[in-house]
């Protein structure tokens, strides 16, 4: 279904979808299928985030880490909680993530890290957030749903 969520037409998927690019990007990951991910996450909410701050003139960071918060739940990707030290470093978790609930109803746990579109996210956010172009930060899954945790963990790095 497309909606239009901030003047953006935005496709909604069920975790089905969203499960198989990720298993797709994990069969592909020799040719960077992964990494693809990310970098699509990172570009595409990162283009909206800025573009929006910059439309509607956000400028604190307190206020922009809660709208970015509140447009992934929006988007139904799940509830994000970002913390950031300052802007070279920071943290994000999720008590519940759409990727990690339809990863484990269609096939159970799996010992890697699965929400690449997730770092994506957060990578994009983090940019938008501090004024820093696409790919400026890096983002690792230190813990996740899948892999039997309580909840998923990520690092922010500037890089």
């Amino acid at each position: 279904k497309r909606h239009y969520l901030n003047d953006n037409n935005s496709v909604f998927h069920c975790h089905h979808y969203s499960t198989l690019y990720t298993q797709l990007a994990l069969e592909f990951e020799d040719l960077g299928g992964v990494e693809q991910l990310v970098q699509v996450g990172d570009e595409v909410f990162g283009g909206i985030l800025k573009s929006y701050f910059q439309s509607k003139g956000i400028s604190s960071v307190q206020d922009r880490i809660s709208i970015a918060q509140q447009y992934w739940k929006e988007v139904g990707m799940g509830l994000v909680n970002i913390s950031m030290s300052d802007e070279k470093t920071g943290t994000a978790s999720m008590e519940y993530s759409h990727l990690d609930e339809g990863w484990l109803k269609k096939w159970g746990g799996i010992d890697r890290p699965v929400n690449f579109f997730t770092q994506g996210f957060l990578a994009g956010a983090c940019a938008a957030i501090y004024d820093k172009p696409f790919h400026s930060y890096h983002v690792e899954e230190t813990s996740s749903l899948v892999r039997g945790h309580d909840c998923s963990e990520f690092n922010v790095t500037l890089k």
